[in-house]
C-alpha cells in the first residue's frame, strides 16, 4: 500500500508542477500583454497540456483515496460487510468504465501517432496529451483492481471497511 501511495502521489507533484508552471508562463502573459502588447503565442496550447495532464495524472489518487463524490443515502445503515459489497461493486463498475476508456483511448492515440497530428498553434504532438490522459487512467485501473482485491479480503476476513 506504501508502494501504491508513493505511486499515486508522483503523478500529481507532476501534474502540479506543470500546473504552476502554466499559471506563471499565464500571469507573465497578461503582464505582456498590458505593458508591451504583445504576448506569448501558443500558451492556450501549453494550458490544455497542462490541465490534462494534472486533471488524469490526479485522477489515481482520488481512486486510492476515495475522493470521488458519493452520494451516501443508504451508508450509515448498512452492515460493515453490506458497506464492502457495495464498494467492491462500485470499484467492479469503476474497472468496466476505465478499461473501455483505455482501449477506446489506445485506439485514439494509436491513431493520432500514426498520422503525427499536433497541436492547432505551436505543433506539440498530440500524443503527448493522450499518453498523459492513458497513463493517469491506467494507474487509475491498477488501483481500483488492488483496492477491489483488499476489499475482497476485508470482506472474507470481516475487517473495517476503509479502503
Amino acid at each position: 500500500m506504501k508502494l501504491l501511495n508513493i505511486l499515486t502521489r508522483l503523478p500529481i507533484w507532476f501534474g502540479g508542477i506543470l500546473i504552476i508552471g502554466v499559471i506563471l508562463l499565464t500571469v507573465i502573459d497578461v503582464i505582456a500583454r498590458k505593458f508591451f502588447n504583445t504576448g506569448y503565442f501558443g500558451l492556450v496550447d501549453v494550458t490544455q497540456l497542462a490541465v490534462i495532464g494534472f486533471a488524469y495524472l490526479a485522477m489515481p489518487r482520488a481512486f486510492l483515496q476515495g475522493a470521488h463524490v458519493a452520494v451516501e443515502l443508504y451508508d450509515d445503515r448498512l452492515s460493515r460487510r453490506a458497506d464492502l459489497i457495495l464498494k467492491m461493486f462500485a470499484l467492479l463498475l469503476s474497472i468496466f468504465v476505465i478499461s473501455i476508456l483505455l482501449w477506446y483511448g489506445w485506439i485514439q492515440a494509436s491513431r493520432v501517432q500514426r498520422y503525427g497530428d499536433v497541436s492547432q498553434n505551436v505543433s506539440i504532438p498530440m500524443i503527448y496529451y493522450w499518453a498523459l490522459l492513458l497513463g493517469g487512467m491506467a494507474l487509475s485501473w491498477l488501483v481500483c483492481v488492488l483496492q477491489l482485491g483488499l476489499s475482497f479480503f476485508r470482506c472474507i476476513k470481516g475487517g473495517p471497511s476503509d479502503v
